[in-house]
């Protein structure tokens, strides 16, 4: 099996690219942002650039292997389901009965060479399903800035999608990335919106699709932004990466949250009980499946890819076919 290759360095951003980026952010999420990037790398006298990544994808291998578990875990990690979850919305209107959004989340393209092959596998399933495609952040395995295989590898699958991409960035991406993102064929949402019709429908009654920054490790969210052209009383769909702004997203009554970042712990018991020993901000409840946070509701999914090593225990990688229903108003 080939192994992943080191982080290239960071994209350089043309004048015109950066001031665009800025001005989508805002200055200070955009200085927070960029500043908050470059401390998570050192840098000694500019030749040796240090990745977390480099060192835990080979520990985890050797731990499997001498388990004798490396051989289980690799097919696991290959093994894509298509999971299909309905979610009610009052106040969605009746012409968008059964709207549907692909969720894709923590792809970490870069991690091995045979998963990009996997996911186009597994698109190809849903293919026509689904009236917009969502993939909520870590296209990139490497900690730091962007390896540029992860991003060709994006623009590689766009052919396969059925419908229009958006996505959020995650912990593991550069908002140095987006404009390569974009080109290939993925509109990221930086505390943005956009409005979702069904297929084929260039007019009539539409579905906010709203996106935050990564709201964990970067911080870098505005859910007020995000939700600006909210119309009053509107339902609407919150794209973020981790599930930590389910407190914030329940109290601007978003009516759906999809989200991703845990893995569902990648590697757990045969329960299915995560082994994942990290004090997140979050709780446990919210960490995998569905979920509620006062009149929101959630999913988090368990992502389609896997962090450090190609490898997953009792926890599958999926994409999950969220259909949206009309319900009456509370």
């Amino acid at each position: 099996m080939a192994r992943a290759p080191l982080p290239s360095p960071p994209l350089r951003l043309t004048s015109d690219e950066a001031a665009a980026l800025k001005r989508r952010m805002g200055a200070a999420l955009w200085n927070r942002r960029i500043e908050r990037e470059d401390k998570r790398e050192l840098h000694f006298g500019g030749r040796l650039r240090w990745c977390p990544m480099k060192y835990a994808g080979p520990a985890a291998r050797l731990a499997f292997r001498l388990a004798g578990l490396y051989g289980r875990a690799y097919r696991e990690f290959l093994d894509i389901r298509v999971r299909e979850e309905e979610f009610a919305l009052p106040g969605l209107p009746p012409e968008l009965d059964g709207l549907a959004i692909l969720h894709l989340s923590d792809l970490h393209l870069d991690i091995d060479p045979a998963l990009a092959g996997a996911i186009r596998a597994a698109l190809s399933r849903v293919a026509g399903r689904y009236d917009a495609a969502a993939v909520t952040g870590d296209f990139n395995n490497f900690t730091v800035h962007s390896d540029t295989l992860a991003l060709r590898l994006v623009a590689s699958l766009r052919d396969v999608f059925t419908a229009p991409v958006y996505g959020v960035l995650g912990n593991h991406d550069s908002v140095r990335d987006v404009p390569a993102l974009e080109r290939g064929g993925v509109r990221i949402l930086l505390n943005e919106s956009v409005r979702v019709r069904r297929a084929g429908a260039a007019s009539g009654p539409s579905l906010l699709l709203a996106g935050v920054d990564d709201p964990n490790i970067f911080a870098t969210h505005d859910l007020r932004a995000a939700l600006r052209a909210r119309r009053p009383g509107e339902p609407c769909v919150l794209l973020a990466h981790a599930p930590s702004i389910h407190a914030e997203a329940a109290a601007a009554g978003v009516s759906l949250v999809l989200c991703g970042h845990v893995h569902g712990g990648q590697v757990c018991l045969p329960s299915g009980k995560t082994l994942a020993w990290r004090h997140w901000t979050f709780p446990r409840r919210v960490w995998r499946g569905r979920w509620t946070e006062g009149g929101t509701q959630g999913y988090t999914t368990t992502g389609v890819g896997a962090c450090g090593a190609p490898l997953r225990l009792n926890c599958p990688p999926e994409i999950v076919l969220v259909r949206l229903r009309a319900a009456p108003q509370a």
